[in-house]
């Protein structure tokens, strides 16, 4: 499908490049398949049509990259039907209402269950039968305020309220970050399809000489490819303004032993970084697209007040958030951004997709780049989101401190995609390269690692 995109920078409008996107037949979160009319991508105004994500890009540029992020980002976005866990084409993403197409995704905690359960269906994840894994005390207060959403978890691991690496992150009115993780109906089915939710089907399917091999573009197991999301959200405290965040109602936790939070709860959450992984045909080390909110680094995160801060320290003692009163236990984080992002087309593109979407809260969101593979090299070399990966920014690479284990050297030498060598910032591609489970290559997913 050819769609030219129309791009303003200042006064200047300019056509960026014409992309050739494939976008499929099937709704991003449908499995049955309802398809939009129309395949034009108008450059003046938001409409249904961009409700249908693309499925890949084939024009090798970052200016193309780019692109598929925000138009996935705008269809993942977009409000959700609840009953086919698809979009609702009947209303707008301007209107900023939710629960958003990848909401209805299922979480990391519904699919890895405890061994003699199953996998929440699909499509059912807002059920009472999905959160089994919720504490009885903090599902009963749940109950008690009408809400089903209990945000805990890290962007990356399942380890409570930690980062990736290096503890919580506190903003600027002394609360923690809150992360979630989901998977879209193709990893689901391929998951549960091969029994990958648990370590027995896990290491059966290993010793049967099974490969990790997530499906990329429209598959027997689904129309869209493999597709990760890692949202980070941020309580809305009295110096936020929540008209520019999109916010859900939520049960947050205290600490890594699940016990609420002693302030009020339920709360407000805003949206603060969306990680979207996609695993397309062309991209089979997937493409890696990172949102974040405009006012993090200004706001959020940062004092600019504060000459003595220490830019992205780690908090010392115990990790938990508040105090029996209900005050901040640690102070904020000061964050910064450590390497500049060098990808010269994405101000361009973000200003504008930012401008079709005026008026609604997605226009306080921005791309800070899209992670793909040019050939055999990664496009750019350094990619991080400030708010998921605050602690790992240029390091090289993450957590080993120098090139990657011994086990793993062999396995870069002999990869035909070489998504860093020593030397190479730390980044989304080159960090989930390493990821294994039942002692294999799990193709970028660290989140099949969550098996019980």
């Amino acid at each position: 499908m050819k769609k030219t995109i129309l791009v303003l920078t200042g006064a200047a409008a300019v056509v960026l490049s014409t992309l050739f996107l494939s976008t499929s037949g099937c709704s991003s979160g449908n499995p049955k398949g309802d398809s939009l009319a129309g395949d034009s991508l108008h450059t003046t105004a938001i409409n249904s049509s961009y409700a249908l994500a693309p499925t890949d890009f084939t024009v090798l540029t970052q200016a193309s990259a780019d692109t598929f992020s925000w138009l996935s980002f705008i269809a993942l976005n977009w409000p959700a039907d609840q009953n086919t866990c698809g979009p609702d084409t009947t209303a707008s993403i301007l209107s900023g209402d939710g629960p958003v197409v990848w909401e209805t995704y299922l979480t990391d905690d519904q699919v890895f269950v405890a061994p003699g359960s199953q996998p929440t269906a699909w499509c059912t994840g807002n059920t009472e039968a999905a959160f089994k894994h919720v504490p009885a005390n903090v599902l009963a207060l749940g109950k008690q305020h009408g809400i089903n959403r209990f945000i805990h978890q890290s962007s990356k691991s399942p380890e409570g309220l930690d980062q990736a690496s290096g503890g919580p992150l506190v903003d600027q009115n002394g609360r923690f970050v809150r992360y979630e993780v989901r998977m879209n109906y193709d990893e689901y089915n391929y998951i549960t399809t091969n029994t990958l939710w648990n370590k027995s089907g896990q290491q059966t399917f290993a010793s049967g000489g099974g490969a990790f091999d997530f499906p990329a573009g429209p598959t027997q197991y689904g129309p869209m490819g493999a597709i990760e999301i890692k949202a980070a959200w941020k309580v809305i405290g009295d110096n936020d303004d929540p008209s520019r965040f999109y916010t859900i109602q939520a049960i947050v936790y205290n600490d890594d032993a699940l016990d609420p939070s002693p302030g009020p709860n339920p709360v407000t959450l805003g949206l603060v970084g969306l990680h979207i992984a996609h695993k397309t045909a062309s991209q089979k080390n997937w493409v890696w697209s990172t949102f974040e909110q405009v006012d993090n680094l200004t706001k959020s995160f940062f004092n600019p007040a504060c000459d003595t801060c220490t830019p992205n320290a780690q908090i010392t003692g115990s990790e938990i958030e508040l105090n029996p009163n209900g005050s901040p236990a640690h102070a904020p984080t000061q964050v910064t951004r450590v390497n500049a992002v060098a990808d010269a087309d994405v101000t361009g593109i973000n200003t504008y997709f930012q401008g079709l979407l005026t008026g609604s809260v997605w226009t306080n969101y921005q791309l800070i780049s899209t992670q793909w593979l040019f050939f055999e090299d990664m496009a750019p070399q350094f990619l991080a989101n400030s708010v998921q990966e605050t602690y790992l920014q240029g390091q090289n690479p993450p957590y080993y401190g120098g090139f990657p284990l011994q086990e793993d050297q062999q396995y870069y030498q002999d990869s035909l995609y070489h998504p860093f060598a020593p030397g190479v910032s730390s980044s989304c591609m080159g960090c989930h390269f390493i990821a294994k489970s039942a002692g294999i290559k799990s193709d970028f997913s660290f989140i099949i690692s969550n098996a019980q």
